[in-house]
């Protein structure tokens, strides 16, 4: 089977997925091209990488909003054409898109190759995390009842989709995301503090990815506080870049009205991805307090890479993945207290939870076996496309 990956950014999350995917799909016996960004590094793979998309600036620079604005839509819209045209030139038995681009675009572009390929959408936010003209619910509606075949990391993550966007359930397939390995020989805790320069007997927390409001960090500072009572020798450390045009200024007032400046550790800055792992080895327990969110957690997956124990809310697929394979606890969000009390849990018990990453869960998450289930999502989509 050929296949067309879709993956516009080329970069982070999305880029360590779409590569572990498209991996684990040629183990299965499927030809793939990616098509991406200039974005997307330069490295041995066993699938084909075409880098025609244009990347997309973060940073304004010197230009006013609306400027930067216009930018991303025509970039998007010079992209969707590329896109288009390569996908039905390439004669692809299938096409697979890597989240939803700009629904504004979507809803037009994506129309006309539906209509010559069969399509497949992996769904990694049900919901936007932030409220754009660009992506306004409407829009996101339309593009999202255009490919033949929806994928989606959790089982309540297809309800919404059907209760929320009124989409047929048939269209929906489950698949799980894949544990997020590491990209190189990680390396071990000692080694890892030693290079980031943390205190070698401290327990640490991980607070690890973009720092957007909805993740709830505010909340984790609170916990912190009551946390270090019972343990005082606990550091916090905070590591991801902030979105445009957000300020770190609220967290560190609060880490100054808490005084906590002892136990925290701040670098508010994008981490490449060949140094994510070392922040992971670094830890003791991965801590994802988010307050809202609609999709499955990158960060939560490369935390299971390392057998890490996590406190998570139940927000999103987080609650259901830690409830089911217990590596560690859940908690609802917005409650400091209860935060604080299930970090303390997972601190005096690390063994307990460490010892439920066994090799039946590798196994679960191993992304051979999800480009198997993708596979089947892809035969569904050929089949539905073949009856119009």
């Amino acid at each position: 089977m050929r296949v067309l990956m879709v993956e516009h950014c080329g970069r982070s999350g999305m880029y360590a997925y779409a590569d572990s995917l498209c991996r684990g799909l040629c183990e299965v016996g499927a030809d793939v091209t990616v098509l991406t960004s200039s974005a997307w590094p330069d490295k041995p793979a066993p699938f084909k990488v075409e880098k025609r998309l244009s990347e997309f600036t973060r940073q304004q620079g010197g230009r006013s909003r609306l400027h930067w604005a216009a930018d991303r839509i025509c970039r998007s819209s010079l992209n969707s054409i590329r896109r288009n045209r390569f996908a039905v030139e390439g004669h692809f038995d299938v096409v697979h898109f890597q989240g939803a681009g700009m629904p504004l675009l979507d809803q037009f572009f994506l129309k006309p190759l539906a209509k010559k390929l069969p399509m497949v959408l992996t769904v990694h936010d049900v919901k936007s995390h932030y409220d754009r003209f660009v992506s306004r619910d409407s829009f996101f509606k339309r593009s999202l009842h255009i490919p033949h075949c929806l994928i989606v990391h959790y089982e309540n993550g297809k309800r919404q989709l059907v209760d929320h966007w009124d989409l047929s359930g048939e269209s929906v397939t489950v698949v799980p995301h894949g544990i997020m390995m590491p990209l190189h020989n990680p390396p071990d805790k000692a080694a890892a503090r030693k290079k980031l320069d943390l205190p070698s007997d401290y327990r640490v927390l991980l607070f690890f990815g973009n720092i957007r409001p909805n993740k709830g960090l505010d909340v984790l500072l609170k916990a912190l506080k009551d946390i270090c009572v019972d343990n005082p020798g606990t550091l916090l450390v905070i590591a991801g870049a902030l979105p445009r045009g957000m300020s770190f200024q609220p967290y560190s007032e609060i880490i100054q009205r808490l005084n906590l400046s002892d136990n925290v550790r701040a670098v508010i800055e994008f981490i490449p991805d060949e140094d994510v792992d070392c922040f992971m080895s670094a830890s003791d327990v991965v801590v994802l307090p988010y307050n809202e969110f609609e999709a499955q957690s990158g960060v939560l997956l490369r935390a299971y890479a390392h057998k890490k124990p996590v406190v998570v809310t139940n927000v999103g697929a987080m609650g259901e993945l830690v409830s089911t394979d217990k590596v560690g606890l859940v908690v609802e969000p917005d409650m400091p207290e209860a935060l604080a009390g299930a970090v303390i849990n997972v601190l005096d018990n690390p063994g307990k939870f460490q010892s439920c990453y066994t090799t039946g869960l590798e196994e679960k998450y191993d992304w051979k076996n999800i480009a198997a289930l993708t596979i089947s999502s892809y035969e569904k989509a050929i089949a539905i496309k073949k009856q119009f």
